[in-house]
C-alpha cells in the first residue's frame, strides 16, 4: 500500500469571495499541504439574519483573509500541530538520538528494534519513506498493529509490549507538537492467558559439575552464579553492582535504584550458605569500580568498564560445552531454581517473594520494604547449599 502524492498546484490560493442564496459563505481555497492541491474553506453566515448585517460581516472576512492569504497564511497548516509537516523518519531519528543518552544498553536494544520495524512497514510495505508525521494516521496505526499481530514468529505478549511501545513513542511525538493526537490510543492489547510458566531447573548434579569447575577455573563467574541463585539478582543488575554494594558483615547486597527495573532501591540477604563463594571476592579496594567488570578473557575482575547482560550469557554459553549444560537451561534459570528450592527449604513465602522483587509493568514492586529483620534471619539460616 502506497500514499498517492498528487501533482501540486500551481496557484498558491483562490481569493475569498461571497456566496448569497439558500446558504450564504464566504469561501476561499488554500494549498493542502498533504496533496500539494487546492481546498476549499467555507465559513457560513446563515446564523446572521440580517442580510445588511451578512454583507458587513462577509466583507470584513475577505478583506482580512486575502489580506492573510497574501502575506502566506494557511488555514490547514494552523489546524494542524506545529509540527506536522515533519519528515516521520526524521522525528525518530530524533527521538532514538535522545533515547541513546538515556538509556541502558539492554533497552536500547529493544528501543531500536522496534524503531526498526516500524520504519520497515513505512519504507517497504507503505512504500512512502518520506511521510509526514501527520499522513500516519489511526488507519495506518490499526493496519500496522495487524501486521504485527499476523506475525507467526511473534507471541501475543510480544505484540502487547510493542503496543505499548508504539503508544508511548506517539505520546512523546504529540508532546513536542508533532501530532495533536496518538493514532495508537484505542488499540488494545491482547488479553494473555494465565497459564503457569513451565521453567526448566537445574538439577542437583549440574549445579555440582558447575560448582566444581567454577571454582577452579572462574570463582568470580560463580559469584554471580550465587547471586542469581540465592539472592534472585537479574543478569543486568549483576553487571552493574559496584564493590561499595557488597557488605559481607551485614549479609547484604544493595540494588541501586538506577540499576534496579523497579527504580527502587532494595536490599537482598546473602545466605550463610552463599558467603563461602563471596569471601574472595577483592572488596577493599576502589568502592566506585564496578564488581565485575568487561575483560577478553572473562574474569569477570573489578574495574571502571561494566561487563554487560550479553557477556554474562555469553560465557554462559561456553560453560554449555563444559560442563554439559542442555540448550534450555539459561543463566536466568538459576534464580528459577533458587526460588523454587528456597520455597522448598521452608522459607516463608512472602520472605521470598521480597528476597525476589517481583514485579511487572503494571505494578513496579509487588513486595516492595519487605526486608525485615525477621525475613533476613530465615533466608540466612534456612537456604540450603548450592551443591
Amino acid at each position: 500500500m502506497s500514499i498517492h502524492q498528487p501533482k501540486k498546484s500551481s496557484l498558491a490560493y483562490i481569493p475569498a469571495r461571497l456566496t448569497e442564496g439558500k446558504e450564504w459563505f464566504v469561501s476561499y481555497y488554500a494549498i493542502y499541504p498533504l496533496t500539494g492541491q487546492l481546498r476549499r474553506k467555507k465559513i457560513k453566515l446563515n446564523r446572521i439574519r440580517s442580510v445588511t448585517q451578512r454583507r458587513l460581516v462577509a466583507r470584513k472576512l475577505i478583506m482580512d483573509i486575502n489580506e492573510k492569504l497574501c502575506n502566506g497564511w494557511n488555514p490547514f497548516i494552523e489546524d494542524e500541530a506545529p509540527k506536522s509537516y515533519h519528515k516521520l523518519m526524521d522525528v525518530l531519528a530524533t527521538y532514538m538520538t535522545i533515547q541513546e543518552k538515556e538509556l541502558e544498553e539492554n533497552s536500547l536494544r529493544s528501543y531500536r528494534s522496534y524503531v526498526k520495524f516500524i520504519r520497515e512497514y513505512i519504507t517497504y510495505k507503505l512504500k512512502t519513506p518520506d511521510m509526514y508525521v501527520c499522513q500516519f494516521d489511526k488507519r495506518i496505526a490499526a493496519d500496522f498493529m495487524l501486521a504485527i499481530k499476523q506475525n507467526p514468529k511473534l507471541s501475543n505478549r510480544t505484540y502487547n509490549n510493542y503496543l505499548l511501545f508504539y503508544k508511548v513513542l506517539f505520546n512523546w511525538i504529540k508532546q513536542y507538537n508533532y501530532i495533536t493526537g496518538n493514532p495508537f490510543e484505542g488499540i488494545v492489547k491482547i488479553a494473555k492467558r494465565r497459564t503457569q510458566k513451565i521453567r526448566q531447573m537445574i538439577s542437583p548434579a549440574l549445579r555440582k559439575a558447575l560448582c566444581d569447575y567454577l571454582s577452579m577455573h572462574n570463582r568470580n563467574y560463580l559469584a554471580m552464579c550465587m547471586m542469581c541463585y540465592y539472592c534472585f539478582l537479574r543478569p543486568n543488575e549483576i553487571s552493574y553492582l559496584k564493590v561499595s554494594d557488597i557488605d559481607l558483615t551485614g549479609q547484604t547486597i544493595l540494588i541501586r535504584k538506577e540499576i534496579a527495573k523497579n527504580d527502587k532501591d532494595s536490599i537482598r540477604t546473602i545466605p550463610d550458605a552463599m558467603l563461602p563463594y563471596m569471601q574472595h571476592l577483592p572488596l577493599n579496594g576502589n568502592k566506585n569500580q564496578y564488581l565485575f567488570s568487561f575483560d577478553r578473557q572473562h574474569q569477570f575482575i573489578p574495574g571502571t568498564k561494566h561487563a554487560n547482560s550479553r557477556e554474562i550469557a555469553r560465557y554462559w554459553s561456553k560453560l554449555r560445552k563444559i560442563v554439559g549444560i542442555p540448550k534450555e537451561v539459561q543463566f536466568y534459570s538459576l534464580k528459577d531454581t533458587g526460588i523454587t528450592n528456597m520455597l522448598a527449604d521452608g522459607v516463608a513465602a512472602n520472605f521470598v517473594q521480597g528476597q525476589a522483587d517481583h514485579s511487572s509493568l503494571a505494578i513496579t514492586s509487588i513486595y516492595a520494604g519487605t526486608t525485615t529483620p525477621a525475613s533476613q534471619e530465615q533466608i540466612r539460616k534456612k537456604a540450603g547449599t548450592f551443591a
